[in-house]
């Protein structure tokens, strides 16, 4: 798209693009990293907490798998929520009319840390883990994307 406007010329390489202008894949960049980082924060937050403060140097504490979903997996979910809630937020834009565009938004940096997560695992990720992990990315990328739709109405 031609920058060149008949009262003014050619607007000056400084002047930033509205949104609408910039090509599709950079209406992305924003919401990604704003999910990627609230996600990796709030992660690295709430292992300090259980790991450290919570649970300390007895795993024991963790051995139960009510005190495993609770201390461990709900959090996971809420941190994920957060991600999410927070990459759909700043998308802006007439990107973020398209249900699809938006979709891709939210969920993204989201699906990328979890496939992160599977692939580093490698030969100890079994059946049961990955069915428990994905459950609490569903759930979190529910939530948080529920949380949007109805901040936004």
């Amino acid at each position: 798209m031609s920058r060149y406007n008949a009262r003014r010329g050619y607007a000056p390489a400084s002047v930033s693009a509205p949104a609408h202008d910039r090509p599709r894949l950079m209406n992305f960049m924003l919401p990604w990293a704003a999910g990627i980082v609230v996600t990796l924060v709030t992660q690295v937050a709430l292992a300090v907490l259980v790991w450290d403060v919570i649970t300390g140097d007895d795993v024991s504490t963790m051995a139960s798998p009510v005190r495993t979903i609770l201390l461990l997996h709900l959090p996971s979910a809420a941190c994920i929520a957060l991600g999410v809630w927070a990459a759909a937020a700043v998308h802006q834009g007439a990107s973020r009319e398209s249900r699809v565009r938006h979709f891709i938004a939210a969920f993204a940096p989201a699906v990328v840390l979890q496939l992160v997560i599977f692939f580093s695992q490698g030969s100890d990720l079994s059946v049961l883990t990955f069915l428990v992990q994905l459950v609490v990315l569903v759930v979190g990328c529910a939530v948080g994307f529920l949380v949007d739709r109805l901040r936004n109405g």
